[in-house]
């Protein structure tokens, strides 16, 4: 596609398209997540390189006052090339997107599912109330441990001659 040398307008809405379709392929990219993301991702950054050459030669061009017609056929050819590896990428992501999980997703998965359940049994059968490691004297009162556990008290002898449990 050629563009109006006196109308930069145009070369700069699509180097916007691109710079979104990039971020967009960044975000589905993030989505399908590694392993089967990285040989995406290395070309994601290389495209982010050659992006941020073509914004900063198109800038240069844009400073300079009058168009170079042949500074503009390289941002043209450089927007091309960056706009053909974008579909490519495109392609290979929605690709990705249907393949099947792995076996490590299976399994993880699973695992996940076992520990889930494992914990919703413990729950079920001892409640929210779990035994195992709780040290008698911590979150209790001086009352609760002498109704609890047969505490007496010394220091407040009116409360020592009352049975457990009683106010």
């Amino acid at each position: 596609m050629k563009f109006n040398p006196e109308n930069p307008s145009q070369l700069a809405e699509k180097i916007l398209e691109a710079e979104n379709k990039l971020h967009n392929l960044e975000l589905e990219i993030a989505e399908i997540g590694l392993p089967a993301g990285q040989e995406l991702l290395r070309r994601l950054n290389a495209l982010k390189v050659e992006e941020n050459a073509l914004k900063r030669n198109f800038e240069e061009s844009v400073r300079r006052g009058e168009p170079d017609s042949v500074r503009l056929e390289k941002i043209e050819a450089l927007l091309a090339h960056i706009e053909r590896e974008e579909d490519s990428m495109e392609h290979d992501a929605h690709f990705l997107h249907q393949a099947a999980p792995s076996s490590m997703a299976l399994a993880v998965e699973a695992s996940v599912q076992v520990a889930d359940l494992l914990s919703r049994g413990v729950k079920k059968v001892i409640g929210n109330h779990h035994p195992l490691g709780e040290s008698v004297f911590v979150n209790h009162t001086h009352d609760n441990l002498a109704s609890q556990y047969g505490v007496e008290d010394h220091d407040h002898p009116e409360k020592a001659s009352r049975p457990p449990g009683a106010s």
